[in-house]
């Protein structure tokens, strides 16, 4: 079955997913180029810079795709049929590096806050949590880590060695509380 990483935009997933698959010889697919290419979208956001997709047409799209021999890259993991994935891996960052990489990147600043709140919220792993279940997601917290480490952590997981990766382990609501303020927005 296919490998998911996932997490909030700007963590690392399409350079982790990359590398995975290069190293472990399966195909990559980055989902976004996916919607792209095959239209499975319903419209495009200016405000954010990024397309709305169509949630049904996707998914329903990838269980063809699927070969279940892939690394797929996305945050959107709504859009994926749960048969198809056998892992979900998602990647985690602290929000003040995560604000620091995404306005390196250019992110209109309503993006850079949606995207911010996503990952204090735990935004992405509810969903696949949601989604998969709970015994196919683990959560890998990229902070600090370098590349090779955060594949070395990814490969224990996929060779069962995970259980120190299982959801509920990273806490940025708790760490960065004063962070957001009476209108519910970060400072």
């Amino acid at each position: 079955m296919a490998i998911l990483i996932t997490g909030t935009p700007g963590v690392g997933k399409t350079t982790i997913a990359r590398l995975l698959a290069e190293r472990t010889g399966k195909k990559y697919i980055d989902f976004a180029e996916v919607v792209k290419n095959e239209r499975l979208y319903a419209a495009y956001d200016p405000e954010t810079n990024s397309y709305v997709v169509n949630l049904d047409r996707a998914r329903s799209y990838m269980e063809q795709l699927l070969s279940c021999e892939e690394i797929l890259d996305t945050h959107l993991v709504e859009a994926l049929p749960p048969d198809k994935v056998s892992v979900a891996i998602v990647l985690r960052l602290d929000p003040l590096v995560l604000r620091e990489r995404l306005n390196k990147r250019g992110y209109p600043s309503r993006k850079i806050r949606e995207n911010i709140e996503s990952e204090i919220l735990d935004a992405v792993l509810i969903s696949a949590i949601e989604n998969l279940g709970e015994e196919k997601v683990f959560e890998v917290d990229t902070t600090g880590k370098t590349i090779a480490e955060i594949i070395e952590i990814i490969t224990q997981i996929l060779n069962k060695n995970g259980k120190l990766y299982k959801p509920g382990r990273v806490d940025w609501l708790e760490k960065y509380y004063f962070l957001i303020g009476k209108e519910g927005g970060i400072i």
